[in-house]
């Protein structure tokens, strides 16, 4: 069996009528050697007619009952041939640059355990909304206060990948990639590379354009309490574990405020914000949320 340096895990959900498109464009790769790991989570579609149209030996689907991405990426990591697994979202474009600029940079400096390159957001014009390729500040310093790694643009070390996955708990939905960036940057160190290798498209179904405030609050409480029992997060992270739950909290509140009939349940996690660090007080999320009380 030929080992590929490369595994690309795809989950999918529903999406026969786009994935063709991320699909061609994965096979569009200046760098070959890599397999495309569909994961198909309970799709009602005709997803699995779709995939197996493509009569690429590279592309192996797979088929599993819905248990959301987080399970899914776990599912298609299992699965993985490849020293390297990329988790690639369904509906977003990968540049043909993608793969080679990676495997240049591991034959450069040796088999890293994690590392990322950059990116574009497009809208739904196809203009660009912003680009994230500056990378002169550590990624593992920045990602406590913002997650500004799209999924598709970290690259895990397979053995890494299988002993770190993902959070399949479905309250965690849309930060589960965050979560466990973080651990990984509690452990190793994330390695940059400042090129440009796929776009987001912003469109009205993204997770992140949908979630409800209250699964909001049930992500974000549940995000701050793992972090605060995750050892490695609290060692390397130390000192800034109440400001990271802090804003989780202001973050909750921010959403609550702007549904503009949430008052009291805005106040009681204004309230927890300030209980986890009082320094919050100062902070624009915080005061963003009391302005839109007012």
């Amino acid at each position: 069996m030929v080992v590929p340096f490369f595994s690309v895990v795809v989950p999918c959900y529903n999406r026969a009528t786009i994935v063709p498109d991320t699909i061609r464009a994965i096979l569009r790769q200046e760098f070959q050697d890599f397999e495309l790991v569909l994961v198909d989570d309970g799709s009602r579609d005709n997803l699995a007619e779709v995939a197996k149209s493509f009569n690429d030996p590279r592309i192996r689907y797979f088929y599993k009952e819905n248990g959301e991405r987080g399970a899914a990426r776990n599912y298609g990591t299992q699965q993985a041939r490849g020293q390297y697994v990329n988790f690639f979202d369904s509906d977003d474009e990968m540049y043909p640059n993608h793969l080679r600029v990676v495997k240049e940079y591991i034959d450069k400096n040796g088999a890293v355990e994690v590392l990322h390159t950059g990116y574009e957001v497009l809208d739904g014009a196809g203009r660009q909304v912003h680009e994230v390729i500056d990378f002169s500040k550590s990624t593992n310093d920045e990602l406590i206060h913002d997650n500004f790694l799209a999924c598709n643009t970290v690259f895990v070390r397979r053995d890494i990948a299988l002993a770190n996955p993902f959070e399949e708990d479905r309250k965690l939905a849309s930060a589960e990639d965050w979560e466990l960036w973080l651990r990984l940057a509690s452990k190793y160190t994330f390695h940059s590379i400042s090129a440009k290798t796929f776009c987001l498209r912003e469109h009205d179904g993204r997770s992140l354009n949908t979630i409800a405030p209250d699964a909001v609050i049930a992500r974000d409480e549940l995000f701050g309490k793992l972090m605060q029992q995750d050892h490695d997060f609290r060692r390397r992270y130390k000192g800034q574990v109440n400001y990271f739950v802090a804003n989780r909290y202001t973050f909750i509140t921010l959403v609550l405020a702007l549904a503009k009939n949430r008052r009291t349940d805005t106040l009681h996690y204004l309230w927890k914000a300030v209980q986890a660090d009082p320094t919050v007080l100062w902070r624009r999320r915080f005061l963003a949320s009391v302005k839109h009380l007012l």
